[in-house]
């Protein structure tokens, strides 16, 4: 046996099987044997093998052999065909088969026989290819050796013969000796263009059989060919084997070919040489072609080959007179693209089926009769399409018109391209009824009479239009004059003719569109005045009116100037982004060689010290040279002249030009020797490169291949964004097709600089985190990235793997690079930005720039990139500035076209210490600046804004705006603020409108106004300013800051002080010269004036603050304890408020006292019914931050005009709400703060507190609270506060609250609560176990069984899931009765956790059978569950879902609608059920049930029954009545209610509804409007009926001004922007949210015009769906909807991007006033009032004096002795009314100056008294003693009486019981010298204080000075006696 295993291992033939076999047992041994076998067997496919043929004649004849490993064999005939055969040949080079049989012509073959049933395709390159048994497995011998008849075609030949020439007549075939025919069975053109081509006789005309050019002799070679025309020769086609056939020669086929026929073509009887009947010479004879078949493509391919190419129609018939002889052609059918008429396909020449009647004929044209134009458009580029045919006129119908059509059109005229079919009017063309058809352009025609198949008259355009086209050429831009590509003056092509525009019209949009068309990058500025130079010729009277997303300035509209005048010195030109010019040189080819690009007017090489494969890719993408191949190194293209140039492009190679890749020059280091940058492209035009995913680069090389093989850029896969620079920002990666983010956990710096390196951005200087640079948007891609520094890109470093995160994008990591620059300039000013030293942030840090070789170029693009306009000044370093700083650059010499610093070439970055001197010190222009003035202080008004100049618009442009530019530019005061371009009209953008400043602004952008840009204006609107030119004296030393003004204010005050000290003084004099008044008249006065003093304060105010601890407040008749009518419990009495001036402010109060969260309206007119009782408030004026609403100002307490129709009302939020949930019964729980709703934390949320939050709501019981639910998408906060109730409170706010230790409440998510009215469940324990019985359910606090009607399986499972027994066995139909059975019917899936998870239905339920409960039987192991079924439900082909009837019964589908004639969401409520719609009833609906209606169909969240419509017509079944629905209902189906019924009450009780959203229809009258909701049907199932939830009366059932609110503002008009959609309230994203979207929004609410568009939640971040998102309105819109913006719901924004607007309305609650209460203003309101108040007292003094100087002497004494008489009569009855004036006890002190004077009755005027004596015995010596008189003025002296001004400033109303007289008397004159200081230290007072209101307080205005004037007296006025 050993012997036998060690032969087989000999035989085996390898060394390394013996050794590793030798061991083997006998059964390893026999399995390795027969594997081995097998392996041997198919390592022979695998070696080397040969084939030849054997004892043949001929190399091509034989037996077949075949060698494999070296030996030679046969191959067995078994299953040989021709195929087998076919592959022979072929393969030994002798292509022909002659013969297919066994070889049986020489001696059989010996050795192997290699193979057998060989089975051939025909197509194997090789015969081992082909299928056989395997190598050496046969069943046969020698005797079967195959064989085969091959030819290399040296022994074959052919001809044709007896056609007159070689290329016609009879084929024969020679073979072996021999001349034979072919038969003609199945013979056609096919076989005839072999032949044809085997001869070299061109192509085919036409065959023929039947022996036509006679019987030949010989063999019949071959019958039955098959051909397909492709074959190289006859012999080559199919056949079955030479000589077999079943013919004689009387079938002989022949041919005869296209260089052998004698063809030729006519038009013959027509009206040209291009039309008439078509005729064919065929063999010397002329024949017809009959028109059966005949088309346009006939007619084409005829017309083309008589040399008149269009064919213009294709007809049958249209000769005049009948051919004759042959009709040769029939049938006759042309792709179009054959070169004659008989290379189509037709019949045999000469068969046919036709007569002479039948004749085809064409009307063609050489296109000297064609015309195509354009008419109607301006130009000969665009216009209505006109054709003309032949002398006929026409016009192309639109039918089939589109884009390629118009662009053959375009092409055909010389016009470019097609930009689009329709063009603007300019002339009206004439109508025709001739019209030309285009069926068939393929969009590459030169011509469109070369598109196929068009039609010329005969047909009517009816119901399409005139075709019409805008071609790229109807208005031609270029730019000429620049000296910088892509900057000069701009010049359109119109028609034939260059012109010029004139810069008033040409904007900023239109600039835009052409730097666009021109391939020149974006728009940097544009000027206007001839900038590059006047131009000539033609300037254009049109104005472009680009919207800016144009492609061509084609596309733009225009209108005619109106003035219609312009001159060339108003030439606009524009300067473009794209300035950079490169080209290659040196190479091949122009797609490869040396980069060189234009600097500073001279071209240089670049240096490649930093190019690379991205840059080379852009820059053969500008050459239209494909992509990059390679970037030689060193210069194989050449050195170039001159020093490289050092500049770095920064391209990531998907840019289109290499002006849009960022490039830095500045500080670049000097350029290697002969390192010239080189570059070799595909020259591919159409081949271009997209970023890879960051999973499939290479991190050596930034061009890889994908998967696809496709390549792609890998340096696309990162940025920075939001850093100012691409070295700075956060980083942003992009992976499978979309950017993303990285987490910063475990973000540092060795990650910090692989992001860095990879970007070329040097090294990181700073990893930052916590979203440093704003959070970003997407998948965050990366998370606890961990690099060591060394890896070359982000993407290798370890981290948890793409995807993989618990990240959110607070948390996005950024990074600083040392590349990173910035530019500013320093200022000893904080508010200088714009002057300065002129610094540069490099590598971390701050260094300035030295001045060599600053030109005006560079300080212009240094200002520029600060956007402090486009030009400045280098000013010398201050005198003061000594020290020495670091200094980072210098020799920056920047061409022009640079945007920035960075791109300006300079010295290496060098950091050294530099003098002041050396520094670059900078002083850019002011952004604002008067043109077209005549003084430097007056013109137009132009302000700088993102990098363009612009002008304002005159809209509510006054003397205040005029005021601030005046100011601002240094000019003096405003004299006039004009407008209507009163100083001609400006160019570019309109920066600002609606500008409204109050004047005292420091600068015209400080004023509010519209977003910058967002105008309707023209240029006609421009506005302007004349300004005094005179700076006033406050204009330096004033108004230059805070110190100023504070020493302006210490200037004030020392004035006052001694105007103050003068006054007193003056009152001391006053005061020692005063008569003495008897002891017993002052103390009466003064009894009498204190007890009036003392009896103004009234009890009722007293009372207001003492009693005001024992009142209380509530909320009446509004359904919750958080609306309704306000009323305050006073002195056991509940009173209400009446609403005389009730607001918001006031509402916020009441919701705040009561807990009840924000206020959301404030109601009046007794909207919540009357009140009664008194009514305690009236005027009530709240601040809105007052703790009662009783401490608010009012009327006073009880006072008031009003009655109980006028009770105030407020509607809260609550202070509790459940949010996010099915209903306002669950969801996450939510407190209101007073200013947001806040989530409330799930630590140590107890089930007592759900409770209590449930009732309160009404909303039953809690039946689960839950944690782990995500907070909504605000700021995260977490209210600070955890709840501890008992369960018994009647309201949370009642609860006892626990801070959270820190202020921060442990959790891990927000608490989540679900109530309802299915609280509870058991099981009746009346089985065997607890497991088992009757189903018994806690409802609205009661416990009732469950029926059994519709109690099934999987309501069973979820029952004994729920009770954790298991799940259930089955459901018992026998239980015990139970008087308290609730029909509901429940709609389980079997999945749910809980029974009252599951769909219910109570809706026309019919009641249940006595005893007819509902049980089940559990199987009592809780771990058991039921798997989940597979899903039966298919959805077949077209989209319809089938459902089994068992899952739900078409008898059980509901829906709901309301059916109007008129009325959206308003009509008859109608119900479907039992397949037939009908009436609901409407008794008891109440509030609850029309509310869920309402929401049911999407028309807003309340609605009313209308009991006043009259009956309906028609008749129809009335379903339901008796419903009842709970609030914790959320459909109509849970609500019970009485059973179906088809009459279940009258016709006059049918339910007509009106919801919150009733509105006018806007659907067609021919059917009612309908607002629809279907019952969501069952679990496993779509619905049986189509689904039509709010077909007409969903979301969009609301008014629009209906579904938009403002929210969270401070007045009506201002707010969060919220939307109604799909049932629920939302907010609107603040993406693009600009002053237009702000202008629809504020005109659609009726709140005035919009001021500000409000982003980041200015007004709070809102909850609930962001409905809004990318609103892009042009302001014009009638309503929010009607703007452009994604999918309602589709947004990637977070609440703290809700949107917000404050409107013009005059609605608002507070009105802030901005400025007034700064520094200045506070200062100069306190001066204000002081200096008022002592001009006043100073006046009065002066009044006084005047009157006393006005006394004559001689009437002292008699006047003064009749003014203590007349005080004494006076003081006596007022005794007799008080009482002794022994009992006071409030006697003042001597010296105490009483206030009040009595005026004297009967106390003569002093006109009077001058004129009068007093008589010397009436004289007292004591008062004659007096130097002065105490003068006293009565009351009608004082009051002049009805109709006329009192002099006097200080009086009382006549009559009035409470008027106090003030005194207007005084004793004694002060000295001359005393008035005239006074008077003079006033009137410098009073000057200082105009002056000072010029400069800071515009509300203290010059109308002071006729204060001065009523005050200017002279010593002569104050003399005059008889001055009144």
């Amino acid at each position: 046996m050993d012997k036998l295993r060690m032969v087989l291992h000999d035989n085996s033939g390898s060394a390394g099987f013996k050794r590793c076999s030798v061991h083997f047992g006998p059964f390893t041994l026999a399995v390795v044997s027969v594997l081995y076998a097998c392996l041997v067997t198919s390592a022979l496919g695998g070696t080397d093998k040969e084939l030849r043929l054997v004892a043949g004649q001929t190399k091509c004849s034989g037996r077949v052999e075949v060698k494999v490993q070296e030996e030679w064999g046969t191959v067995c005939n078994t299953g040989w065909d021709l195929a087998a055969v076919s592959v022979v040949c072929k393969q030994l080079g002798c292509p022909s088969v002659i013969k297919a049989t066994g070889w049986t012509n020489s001696s059989a073959g010996t050795g192997r026989i290699w193979m057998d049933h060989v089975s051939c395709r025909g197509n194997e390159s090789a015969l081992w290819d082909c299928k056989h048994e395997g190598w050496g497995k046969h069943n046969c011998t020698h005797q079967q050796d195959v064989g085969v008849t091959c030819s290399d075609g040296s022994d074959l030949e052919m001809r044709l013969m007896n056609g007159g020439n070689r290329c016609s007549g009879r084929i024969e075939i020679k073979f072996q000796g021999q001349w034979g025919t072919v038969c003609d069975d199945n013979f056609n053109l096919d076989h005839a263009s072999v032949v044809c081509k085997q001869l070299g006789c061109g192509s085919a005309v036409s065959f023929s059989g039947s022996a036509n050019f006679g019987e030949g002799s010989g063999p019949i070679w071959f019958d039955d060919l098959v051909c397909h025309g492709n074959e190289s020769a006859l012999w080559n086609c199919r056949h079955e084997g030479w000589g077999k056939h079943n013919c004689d020669h009387a079938e002989d086929a022949g041919v005869i070919c296209l260089e052998g026929a004698d063809l030729s073509l006519r038009l013959v009887d027509g009206v040209t040489k291009c039309s008439g009947r078509l005729e064919v010479r065929f063999q010397g004879e002329w024949g017809t072609v009959c028109d059966d078949g005949w088309d346009s493509d006939d007619a084409a391919v005829a017309c083309q080959q008589l040399g008149c190419p269009t064919a213009i129609t294709a007809v049958g018939r249209v000769n005049a007179s009948e051919g004759t002889g042959h009709i040769w052609l029939d049938s006759v059918s042309c792709q179009g693209h054959e070169s004659a008429v008989w290379q189509c396909r037709h019949h045999e020449w000469g068969k046919h089926y036709c007569n002479h009647n039948e004749d085809a004929g064409v009307t063609c044209s050489d296109g000297s009769d064609l015309e195509l134009r354009l008419k109607g458009g301006g130009s000969r580029c665009a216009g209505t399409v006109e054709v003309e045919i032949q002398k006929l006129i026409g016009k192309v119908c639109d039918r089939s018109w589109g884009l390629k059509e118009a662009d053959v059109v375009c092409k055909q005229l010389g016009c470019g391209s097609a930009l689009r079919t329709s063009y603007q009017v300019y002339s009206k063309i004439q109508a025709t009824n001739t019209w030309l058809f285009l069926n068939n352009c393929n969009g590459n025609e030169t011509s469109i009479w070369d598109c196929k198949n068009w039609q010329w008259g005969g047909l009517s355009c009816e119901h399409y239009h005139e075709a019409k086209v805008t071609c790229s050429a109807h208005r031609e831009p270029r730019l000429v004059g620049g000296d910088i590509p892509c900057s000069g003056r701009v010049e359109v092509k119109h028609g034939d003719t260059w012109g010029t525009i004139c810069d008033s019209d040409f904007s900023l949009e239109s600039a835009s569109v052409l730097c666009r068309e021109l391939e020149c990058g974006s728009v940097v500025s544009i000027l206007g005045g001839a900038h590059f130079g006047e131009g000539n010729g033609q300037i254009w009277a049109e104005e472009f009116q680009c919207e800016g997303n144009e492609s061509h300035l084609s596309l733009c509209p225009v209108a005619p100037r109106l003035d219609g005048t312009c001159s060339h010195s108003k030439d606009i030109g524009v300067v473009c982004s794209r300035y950079t010019e490169v080209r290659l040189v040196g190479g091949n080819t122009p797609c490869e060689g040396r980069v060189e690009v234009k600097i500073l007017g001279t071209w240089g090489p670049l240096c490649n010290s930093h190019w690379d494969m991205e840059d080379a890719h852009v820059l053969c993408q500008q050459l239209k040279c494909g992509v990059a191949a390679s970037i030689p190194g060193r210069a194989p293209f050449g050195k170039g002249i001159g020093q490289p140039w050092r500049h770095m492009f920064h391209c990531t190679g998907t840019e289109q030009h290499m002006g849009d890749c960022p490039v830095t020059a500045l500080g670049a280091s000097l350029c290697p020797e002969g390192q010239v940058a080189s570059v070799i492209c595909s020259g591919n035009r159409s081949q271009t490169l997209y970023p890879c995913n960051s999973s499939s680069s290479d991190p050596e090389s930034s061009v890889v291949l994908e998967e696809n093989g496709v390549p792609c850029i890998g340096s696309g896969q990162l940025r920075l964004v939001n850093g100012g620079g691409r070295c700075a920002g956060r980083i942003e990666v992009y992976h499978e097709g979309s950017w993303g983010t990285i987490c910063d956990d475990s973000w540092d710096l060795d990650d910090a600089h692989v992001v860095c390196r990879q970007l070329g951005c040097g090294v990181a200087i700073n990893a930052t985190g916590s979203a440093h640079f704003g959070e970003g948007s997407g998948p965050i891609w990366l998370d606890e990235v961990n690099c060591n520094g060394k890896e070359p890109r982000i993407s290798q470093c370890r981290s948890h793997g793409w995807g993989r995160q618990n990240c959110r994008h607070k948390e996005d990591a950024g990074v600083i690079c040392s590349e990173f620059m910035s530019l500013r300039l320093i200022s000893d000013s904080s508010s200088e930005t714009c002057a300065g030293r002129l610094e540069v942030f490099y590598n971390g840090a701050w260094g300035s720039v030295g001045k060599s070789d600053m030109s005006a170029t560079t300080v212009g693009v240094v200002c520029r990139q600060l956007g402090c306009t486009d030009k400045g000044s280098i000013r010398p370093a201050p005198s003061d500035k000594v020290e020495n700083r670091y200094m980072w650059v210098d020799n920056v010499r920047c061409p022009k076209g640079p945007e920035t610093l960075w791109q300006c070439p300079s010295s290496p970055w060098k950091r050294r210490l530099a003098s002041p001197s050396e520094e670059t010190w900078i002083t850019c222009a002011d952004k604002i600046r008067l043109q077209e003035g005549t003084t430097n202080c007056s013109g137009r008004v132009e302000v700088w804004h993102g990098g363009s100049w612009g002008t304002v618009c005159d809209d509510s442009w006054d003397l205040n705006d005029a005021q601030v530019v005046c100011r601002q530019l240094g000019c003096g005061l405003a004299l006039e603020a004009g407008k209507e371009a009163a100083f001609g009209q400006g160019t570019g953008p309109i920066w600002l409108n609606e500008v409204k400043c109050k004047g005292n602004e420091s600068s015209l952008w400080d004023c509010p106004a519209r977003s910058w840009g967002h105008s309707d204006c023209g240029h006609k609107e421009d506005a302007s300013v004349k300004c005094s030119g005179v700076i006033t004296s406050c204009g330096v030393s004033l108004c230059s800051g805070h110190s100023s003004t504070v020493a302006l204010g210490i200037l004030g005050v020392i004035l006052l002080a001694f105007l103050i000290a003068t006054l007193l003084w003056i009152q001391r004099r006053r005061q020692r010269q005063r008569l003495a008044v008897s002891s017993r008249g002052e103390n009466s006065v003064h009894e009498i004036q204190y007890r009036e003093m003392n009896s103004c304060l009234k009890a009722d105010d007293l009372d207001l603050y003492n009693s005001s601890g024992s009142r209380q407040l509530r909320l009446v008749d509004g359904g919750s304890p958080c609306a309704g009518r306000v009323e305050i419990l006073d002195r056991s009495s509940w009173g209400t408020i009446c609403d005389d001036g009730w607001d918001l402010d006031d509402a916020r109060v009441v919701c705040r006292q009561l807990g009840c969260g924000e206020a959301l309206d404030a109601t009046v007119s007794s909207s919540f019914g009357a009140g009664s009782g008194p009514i305690w408030l009236d005027n009530v004026r709240c601040t809105g931050k007052e703790s009662h609403v009783w401490r608010c100002p009012s009327r006073g307490w009880g006072k008031h005009y009003c009655d109980h129709s006028e009770d105030a009302g407020v509607i809260c939020s609550g202070f509790v709400r459940l949010a996010g949930g099915d209903g306002p019964c669950s969801g996450r729980v939510e407190v209101h703060s007073g200013e947001a709703w806040i989530p409330v934390s799930d630590g140590n949320f107890k089930l007592s507190t759900a409770q209590v939050i449930c009732a309160e709501l009404g909303c039953g019981k809690a039946v689960s609270v839950l944690g782990h639910m995500p907070f909504r998408e605000s700021n995260g906060r977490v209210w600070a506060e955890e709840f501890r109730c008992e369960g018994e409170e009647p309201k949370l706010w009642s609860c006892p609250r626990v801070p959270c230790p820190g202020g921060t409440c442990h959790h891990s998510g927000a608490a989540q609560v679900v109530c309802s009215v299915y609280t509870d469940i058991r099981l009746m324990k009346n089985g065997t176990s607890s497991c088992e019985g009757q189903v018994e359910m806690n409802i609205s606090g009661q416990w009732r069984a469950l029926c059994a009607s519709h109690w099934s399986l999987a309501n069973a499972n979820v029952v004994c899931h729920q009770l954790g027994c298991g799940v259930a066995i089955s459901t018992p139909n026998r239980a015990e009765g139970s008087d308290q059975l609730w029909k509901a019917w429940f709609h389980c899936s079997g999945t749910e956790s809980f029974l009252w998870k599951c769909p219910v239905t109570a809706l026309g339920v019919p009641d249940c059978s006595h005893g007819n409960t509902a049980s089940v039987i559990c199987s009592g192991n809780q771990t058991q569950v039921l798997p989940q079924c597979n899903d039966s439900v298919s959805e077949p082909a077209g989209g319809v879902l089938t459902v089994s009837v068992s899952s739900l019964s078409i008898l059980e589908f509901l829906a709901l609608r309301m059916v109007s004639e008129d009325q959206l969401c308003a009509g008859w409520l109608e119900v479907f059920y039992n397949g037939t719609w009908g009436s609901v009833c409407r008794s008891p609906m109440d509030d609850v049930t029309v509310s869920i209606i309402c929401r049911q169909l999407g028309c807003g969240d309340s609605g009313s029954l209308n009991s006043s419509v009259g009956l309906r017509e028609g008749s129809r079944p009335r379903w339901v009545d008796l419903i009842q629905c709970r609030k914790t209902d959320t459909s109509l189906w849970q609500c019970p209610s009485d059973p179906w019924k088809y009459s279940s009450c009258s016709p006059k009780e049918e339910a007509y509804i009106s919801c919150a959203g009733r509105r006018p229809k806007s659907c067609p009258t021919a059917a009612p409007c309908t607002g629809m909701s279907a019952l969501p049907p069952p679990h496993g199932s779509q619905g049986l009926l189509p689904q039509t939830r709010a077909v007409t009366g969903g979301a969009a059932a609301f008014s629009d001004r209906e579904k938009l609110r403002l929210r969270g503002g401070d007045s009506e008009c201002s707010g969060r922007v919220e939307v109604w959609h799909s049932g629920s309230w939302g907010t609107v994203c603040d993406d693009s949210w600009s002053l237009a979207e702000a202008e629809v929004v504020c005109q659609q609410l009726g709140c005035g015009r919009a001021l500000e568009a409000l982003r980041a939640a200015a007004f709070g971040p809102g909850n609930g769906s962001i409905w809004l998102d990318e609103v892009r309105c042009w302001g014009r819109e009638s309503s929010l909807w009607d703007c452009a913006a994604e999918p309602w719901g589709q947004s990637d924004c977070k609440h703290e991007q809700d949107a917000g607007v404050r409107c013009s309305g005059t609605k608002t609650t507070s009105n802030p006033l901005p400025g007034i209460f700064s520094l200045p203003g506070v200062l100069c309101l306190f001066l204000g009032a002081l200096l008022f108040l002592v001009l006043v007292i100073l006046v009065t003094q002066l009044l006084r004096w005047r009157a006393e100087r006005r006394a004559l002497s001689s009437y002292e004494e008699s006047l003064a002795e009749a003014v203590y008489e007349e005080l004494d009569d006076f003081v006596t009855r007022k005794e007799s009314l008080l009482g002794s004036p022994d009992q006071r006890t409030d006697v003042p002190a001597e010296n105490y100056d009483d206030a009040e004077e009595v005026s004297v009755p009967g106390t003569l005027p002093a006109s009077q008294g001058s004129e009068e004596k007093v008589p010397p015995e009436k004289e007292d010596g004591v008062r004659s003693s007096q130097k002065g008189s105490s003068l006293n003025f009565s009351r009608e002296v004082a009051d002049p009486g009805e109709g006329e001004e009192s002099p006097w400033l200080l009086q009382g109303k006549k009559g009035d019981p409470e008027y106090d007289d003030v005194e207007l008397s005084t004793l004694g004159t002060p000295p001359d010298a005393a008035i005239s200081s006074a008077k003079e230290l006033f009137l410098h007072l009073i000057s200082f204080l105009i002056s000072y209101s010029w400069c800071n307080c515009t509300f203290l205005t010059p109308n002071f000075l006729s204060v001065i004037l009523l005050c200017d007296f002279n010593e002569k006025t104050v003399n005059d006696k008889s001055y009144e």
